[in-house]
């Protein structure tokens, strides 16, 4: 045992920061969610697609007995603009016996630009700037929503890491333990063949021996169990194997910790708050573009129209000849549509500034309790240290009066599972320590 317990002792400490560190850097959640603000701007461009160009060109023919009726072809060339305006561009070109008068063109065709115009629902914003300023409030979003995922993903790596540390630390103690007895029973042995022991210690101390080599082969299958569920937020170029890493590594008790004077700091810039301010802004979006469709549907279009080969002509008169003119009207009578969706995105506004005020109260108030605990937390350890120094001092006095003959084996042992007992419960108190302060830094959203 005392073989086991160097091994132990000559591990490499790992703390929970390089553990930290490691994760960021190659753990496969890690790097998806480091793809969030990516993805975020490949939706954004999908969302500025409504203002891409487009191109349309149709044609149309009817060709019966060898006689061609007609030929209509058209094309059109749009271009949103940013200020609600539809550049547009026109070819026609017409041919056959049977036209309709109204689609007959010049033999070259007929050309055409202009613009079309809301000047109704439409003029001060349309669908299209709203799905623009929406998607460029989400890919703000992004980043926060990745620091938030990245915080839940750290809260897990350290409750492994410090079950591990409570499982590494207690199979120390019980090989400590067993170390210690197994010392013991070769010295009442040895008394034992020269007369000097009874062979009622003797046994005792044999059976508890056995007592804790049982204990200490179920402590070993939890320290493996917790060791191989923090080894998997470790991806390392070359991988190690489950065994090789519990040989190589020991938990270290040391922690990154969150300076209380930053700690207000970190609520007042919190994602959390931040992505309620973003979706706030979102629904102020929506809010105008209800209101927009409140007003009724009134759109102009007008087109500058030219034969190709008399294309320098008729510029003089632009609104009296060669032209093509449309407005377009359309009100719905009762605007329940626009109507509820206004009333909806006002209440939204309402309601995200009501939760964004009890998020903000609510993470102050858990950092808060958090922070008490830990400081609690933290004097119960100093404490534990203190209880743990006292009782293995009993033992040692314990020991020199069972040499001496004023003691007995049974009390040596009560003092020796107090007094480990006593060492389990600080490491468990440590464990508990790093796992609160690792959920303070979840509550504020912490990446060392």
């Amino acid at each position: 045992m005392s073989a086991l317990l160097l091994t132990l002792w000559l591990q490499v400490p790992l703390t929970l920061s390089e553990v930290y560190t490691r994760a960021l850097e190659r753990h496969p959640l890690a790097r998806a969610i480091g793809l969030m603000p990516a993805i975020a701007e490949a939706q954004a461009t999908t969302t500025a697609g409504v203002w891409d160009p487009t191109l349309n060109a149709s044609l149309l023919e009817k060709n019966f007995k060898n006689q061609l009726y007609f030929t209509l072809f058209n094309a059109d060339l749009k271009v949103p603009l940013w200020n609600a305006l539809d550049f547009k561009a026109i070819y026609e070109s017409t041919g056959g016996f049977s036209l309709n008068p109204e689609d007959v063109t010049p033999a070259a065709g007929l050309v055409g630009a202009g613009l079309s115009i809301p000047l109704g629902s439409g003029l001060l914003i349309d669908y299209r700037r709203a799905a623009i300023q929406k998607a460029r409030l989400y890919t703000q979003m992004a980043p926060y929503e990745k620091q938030l995922a990245l915080a839940e993903l750290l809260l897990d790596i350290a409750q492994d890491y410090w079950g591990w540390f409570a499982a590494h630390y207690k199979a120390t103690v019980y090989a400590q333990q067993l170390a210690v007895a197994e010392g013991r029973l070769r010295f009442l042995r040895e008394a034992l063949a020269q007369g000097e022991a009874t062979r009622a210690d003797t046994l005792e101390a044999y059976v508890e021996v056995n007592l804790r080599r049982q204990a200490l082969l179920a402590a070993q299958a939890d320290r493996w169990k917790k060791g191989l569920l923090l080894q998997r937020h470790l991806w390392e170029e070359v991988p190690l194997e489950p065994a090789a890493f519990l040989e190589r590594y020991r938990p270290d008790s040391a922690v990154p910790y969150v300076p209380k004077e930053r700690w207000e700091a970190l609520i007042a810039a919190h994602p959390k708050l931040q992505l309620y301010e973003l979706k706030r802004r979102v629904a102020a979006v929506e809010r105008r573009w209800a209101a927009e469709r409140l007003r009724p549907r009134l759109q102009a279009e007008y087109f500058f129209l030219r034969d190709p080969d008399l294309w320098r002509k008729g510029w003089e008169r632009p609104f009296q000849t060669n032209y093509k003119f449309a407005v377009t009207f359309a009100m719905p009578l009762y605007l329940r549509e626009a109507r509820g969706s206004l009333l909806t995105a006002r209440l939204t506004l309402r309601q995200l500034a009501w939760e964004q005020d009890f998020e903000a109260r609510s993470l102050y108030n858990k950092a808060l309790g958090q922070l008490g605990l830990l400081d609690s937390l933290w004097q119960q350890t100093q404490f534990q240290a203190r209880l743990v120094e006292d009782l293995f001092t009993l033992v040692e006095l314990e020991n020199l009066r069972f040499r001496a003959g004023e003691s007995d084996l049974f009390v040596i042992n009560r003092r020796e599972r107090e007094a480990f007992s006593a060492l389990l419960g600080l490491y468990e108190l440590y464990a508990r320590y790093g796992i609160e302060l690792a959920n303070l830094q979840a509550i504020l959203a912490w990446i060392p």
